[in-house]
């Protein structure tokens, strides 16, 4: 019997480019029975509830929709980097800067009081 190597990689890894852009931490869960709504924690993580019956790939179509909708911006600018089905994500916004970011979450959750998050 062989000993597991300690770290292996998949059939087919996945590589991300060093793109200009921000990257968020969202929380995401979905039912059907409540609505939509968003809300930035003071940590800086954005917890976000769709009113849905998708899981999976669909679920996470539908979130980044739903980022590219609510932040004026194309959705082929979002990027689930990691947790792909899962709920804690980490989101990728491409071509927009930290502080754009933060100003356009402030615009949509109409936020007059968020602490600094970069």
């Amino acid at each position: 019997m062989t000993a597991p190597a300690p770290f292996q990689i998949g059939a087919r890894p996945r590589f991300h480019d060093g793109h200009l852009g921000a990257a968020l931490l969202v929380y995401l869960t979905a039912r059907p029975e409540y609505p939509s709504r968003a809300a930035l924690t003071t940590d800086g993580i954005l917890h976000i509830h769709l009113q849905t019956l998708r899981r999976g790939a669909r679920l996470d179509q539908m979130l980044i929709g739903y980022l590219a909708r609510h932040l004026g911006i194309p959705e082929d600018d979002i990027e689930i980097a990691a947790g792909e089905g899962g709920a804690g994500k980490i989101v990728c916004f491409y071509n927009l800067r930290p502080r754009e970011l933060e100003r356009r979450l402030r615009h949509w959750l109409a936020l007059d009081r968020l602490p600094r998050i970069w």
